[in-house]
């Protein structure tokens, strides 16, 4: 009687074991619970985003208008563009001000702040158009989604020429080693992203 308690007793254990690690790999593989539900979020992976050679923004736009949706989407991405690349070139312009041995610093400083912001808002005209997609709403409203993109490369350039050519800089201006700055820090700012 004992014996065939104890192999009831292994017997009991070894289903309960088994049927309790087929369930663990059930669990592993449903990776959603219940009630989730995973959103696709329009013009959302890699290629949309920032990376050394483009900035990138992506925003949307939501009108009962088609046309005012494109509109405003374009609008906040043009906007959100223009933020972060004055945002980036501040940097750059900060930083080459302190590596170059310029006397007068601050002066010359805010003059090539302003100068850059001449050049991004020139760059601005020539943005490209990377993705779109237009989703119309139960309501009857149009969603627009957008993705604008600026080149690192043009920039640095736009802004180098600028800078080289103003009568108030020319003689303080290193071109070789803005250029080195502001590779740099788009490097840096690359590798954030």
């Amino acid at each position: 009687m004992k014996k065939m308690l104890y192999w009831t007793g292994v017997l009991t254990l070894t289903i309960l074991f088994a049927s309790c690690s087929s369930s663990r790999k059930a669990s592993k593989s449903t990776p959603v619970t219940p009630g989730e539900i995973e959103v696709t979020i329009p013009l959302g992976g890699p290629e949309y985003q920032s990376d050394a050679e483009y900035w990138r923004a992506v925003q949307t736009g939501t009108s009962k208008d088609m046309s005012m949706a494109k509109k405003v989407a374009m609008q906040n991405a043009r906007q959100d563009l223009a933020a972060t690349v004055q945002h980036e070139v501040k940097a750059v312009i900060e930083n080459y001000g302190q590596n170059a041995a310029v006397g007068a610093k601050n002066e010359n400083e805010a003059l090539y702040q302003e100068m850059a912001r001449t050049v991004i808002n020139q760059q601005m005209n020539g943005v490209e158009l990377v993705g779109e997609k237009l989703f119309r709403l139960e309501d009857g409203s149009y969603r627009y989604h957008v993705c604008l993109q600026m080149s690192r490369e043009s920039l640095g350039a736009g802004l180098s020429d600028a800078l080289s050519n103003d009568d108030r800089l020319k003689l303080e201006f290193d071109k070789a080693q803005f250029k080195k700055v502001f590779d740099e820090e788009m490097a840096r700012f690359a590798e954030q992203k």
